[in-house]
């Protein structure tokens, strides 16, 4: 996910395509322009049941050094990793990244950076073993890969959507996007509104949640890093599918509606249903996965025949575009 509105989120109410620019770009290139669902899922599998993914932040687009501090950033650059190969089943093990030092930056940025990847690597149980550093002529960029070990019996991918599955979620929704909104307003010291904050410049994959869905019966599941709404639409048309998700699961907590009010956003849900960065997991599997309950796993949906994503709501329901964070 971007910055935001000053750095070219669309506006809200602004109707998307589900493939994006990027999606486009990779599917020309790689020969897969005829399948829409070939678009790959949050990590590649690799031979000895390896798992490897890659992600990048650049400065101006994901990250400014006026809003986060390097060891932000480096933090975020391996969480948002961790999140895609938990999202596949896995847990992480080693890491290596690349750094595009900005032109105006110090040392002491690199160090900052490098302070929170540690920080990151030694709360999600893996280690930075490795990189390369450039200086770049313009804005700075962190570029970090990682490996994984597949923990599930089989990797988690988004085609294995089967209608009759119910659609849960691990995590939380919307709170980056809330603390996005508090450093553009200026109010990150706000008490309401610094968790918000925190989860922005720091996400937490839900780990132990995640690691202990590893034995039940998966059958597809997607990091929540471009919002939910752009989530359940990959979800969907990978596995010709469609996703019926409920309001009455999806409404803002009283803290998040005080947050709102600070805030001036009188639609809230905005954030829950589009907002991105967050790394929460969502996943469909039968509904007998909480005959015995699992802390930290909600039920927010159902899977039916048919295609798209739509919104339920009392006894009608309405199509639900995918308006989370577009990559040009």
């Amino acid at each position: 996910m971007g910055l935001g509105d000053r750095f070219g989120r669309p506006e809200p109410g602004a109707v998307k395509p589900v493939r994006t620019a990027e999606f486009d770009r990779i599917a020309r290139a790689f020969g897969w322009s005829a399948d829409p669902t070939k678009v790959g899922d949050d990590a590649a599998l690799l031979p000895g049941r390896q798992l490897f993914c890659c992600d990048a932040l650049a400065e101006g687009v994901h990250f400014r050094l006026d809003w986060s501090k390097p060891a932000d950033v480096g933090w975020k650059a391996v969480a948002q990793n961790v999140s895609d190969i938990l999202a596949m089943g896995g847990t992480p093990t080693q890491a290596v990244w690349s750094i595009g030092m900005g032109h105006d930056w110090e040392d002491s940025v690199f160090a900052g950076l490098a302070k929170g990847a540690k920080e990151a690597c030694k709360a999600f149980g893996c280690s930075l073993v490795g990189g390369d550093t450039v200086r770049c002529k313009g804005p700075g960029f962190v570029s970090l890969s990682l490996l994984g070990k597949l923990r599930a019996p089989k990797p988690w991918i988004r085609s294995g959507a089967k209608p009759g599955d119910l659609v849960y979620l691990a995590g939380k929704l919307g709170h980056s996007a809330v603390g996005l909104e508090a450093l553009a307003q200026r109010l990150s010291d706000h008490p309401v509104l610094k968790p918000y904050v925190r989860a922005h410049r720091r996400p937490r994959p839900a780990f132990q949640t995640i690691e202990s869905l590893f034995s039940k019966k998966i059958h597809a599941a997607i990091d929540v890093s471009d919002g939910l709404s752009s989530e359940a639409a990959h979800l969907a048309i990978a596995s010709g599918v469609a996703l019926v998700l409920d309001s009455g699961a999806l409404t803002a907590s009283r803290t998040l509606q005080k947050a709102a009010l600070l805030l001036k956003q009188p639609h809230p849900d905005h954030w829950i249903l589009h907002g991105g960065e967050d790394h929460s997991l969502l996943f469909t599997a039968p509904p007998s996965l909480l005959n015995a309950p699992i802390p930290g796993i909600r039920v927010i949906g159902s899977v039916e025949e048919g295609q798209g994503v739509w919104r339920k709501m009392d006894k009608s329901r309405q199509r639900m575009a995918p308006l989370g964070y577009m990559h040009d």
